[in-house]
């Protein structure tokens, strides 16, 4: 019987980019719908703004073995309280949904929320993606009660949700969610 390959999450540095290109390309073209800009969109961007992206934000990867499976990133972009930041970009392969790759991305992002100093996580989901929506609850996100349009299609809302750190940190519910992923489950 054939080992499980392990899942690791680590940060992109700007020599990643063209990691950082292929996922955010497979990302876009599967849910088309989920991010704020398109595939014909980052086809065009050029290496110099991949490593800019890298520069400026904490972008996460996810591998199974060696492979790309998952991406996540921590950001200050767009928040207005100094002491929140934002979780953007969020994407498990299809093929790998289910298996902790989100816990393990999501758990990634708390870690640099957490070291930074941060009080809270804000990010936007897809109204009707019940999966996503349904694994950032599991997470202790909850929805604020504010929404906004989708930025590529208007007709579709987003719903904000945030994670306050100071009430998940030490839980029981916590290690429960995320212990697994610790221990390398």
């Amino acid at each position: 019987m054939p080992e499980p390959r392990a899942l690791t999450v680590c940060r992109l540095v700007a020599d990643d980019w063209q990691s950082y290109r292929a996922v955010r390309l497979a990302m876009l073209q599967e849910s088309p719908s989920a991010f704020g800009s398109t595939h014909a969109q980052a086809l065009l961007l050029d290496e110099p703004t991949w490593r800019q992206r890298l520069g400026d934000n904490v972008v996460l990867l996810a591998r199974v073995g060696g492979t790309p499976v998952g991406s996540a990133m921590y950001s200050q972009h767009g928040v207005t309280d100094p002491s929140d930041c934002a979780l953007y970009g969020m994407w498990v392969d299809p093929g790998c949904r289910g298996a902790g790759v989100g816990r393990a991305l999501i758990e990634a992002v708390v870690g640099e929320a957490m070291a930074a100093g941060k009080r809270r996580i804000v990010l936007h989901v897809v109204a009707n993606n019940k999966a996503a929506a349904g694994l950032y609850e599991r997470a202790g996100f909850v929805a604020t009660g504010c929404t906004r349009p989708c930025p590529l299609a208007e007709q579709i809302k987003e719903t904000e949700m945030e994670l306050v750190l100071g009430n998940r940190i030490g839980s029981a519910a916590w290690e429960r969610i995320f212990g697994e992923t610790r221990r390398g489950g």
